[in-house]
């Protein structure tokens, strides 16, 4: 019991630590999407359409298929760790590994935010925006197309330079929106996630 409040206690200090640093925000709350970095934001209507939740053990998965007002379905997910676990590469591996992408392109990064461009096993490009405020926690968006990628990313930043590939992966189908490629052996035996660092003695 002592040793998980000690790992929740170093969790928050590294929350807090993160914090000082510059913040953002990913999230999805009542038919909202917002993106924030530090004092900017930009908010996204998106009815929901669809929910799907999954747990490997160590990492609990939610994933939100919705439609945006333009009429394309994107997909906004939230990957929790167990208490005693965290996410083990950076944030860019980690999006390169769950999509299984071939490389994957920074457009912008900012606070612990970024927009990916990846270029995915078959050549399509998928644009994607992912967060991780601190360790034990992943949160991204995907779907949208370049120009409301461009929109999202100067609303939150003047300086936010476009998206190299305008040609990218859309979709109105929402039994087709879900692209990403979680699965026991990537969580556990890549490892996406491993547990957090022991103190001695404890």
């Amino acid at each position: 019991m002592m040793t998980k409040m000690f790992k929740l206690l170093l969790a928050t200090i590294a929350l807090l630590l993160l914090g000082g640093c510059g913040m953002s925000n990913l999230n999805y709350n009542n038919q909202h999407l917002t993106i924030q970095v530090d004092k900017s934001y930009f908010q996204l209507d998106g009815e929901l359409l669809k929910v799907r939740k999954d747990g490997f053990g160590s990492l609990f998965l939610t994933q939100k298929v919705l439609r945006l007002n333009e009429g394309n379905v994107v997909v906004y997910e939230n990957a929790i760790t167990d208490i005693e676990y965290e996410f083990e590469p950076s944030l860019t591996k980690s999006v390169k590994v769950i999509f299984d992408a071939k490389s994957t392109i920074i457009t912008y990064a900012k606070n612990h935010l970024y927009a990916y461009q990846l270029i995915l096993k078959d050549g399509s490009i998928l644009n994607v925006i992912a967060q991780q405020d601190y360790s034990q926690r992943l949160r991204m968006v995907y779907g949208m197309n370049s120009a409301q990628l461009d929109s999202i990313l100067k609303k939150i930043d003047p300086n936010a330079r476009k998206a190299y590939y305008r040609q990218v992966i859309t979709t109105k189908d929402t039994n087709r929106a879900i692209l990403s490629k979680w699965d026991v052996q990537k969580v556990h035996f890549y490892p996406l996630v491993s547990p957090l660092p022991r103190l001695l003695g404890m």
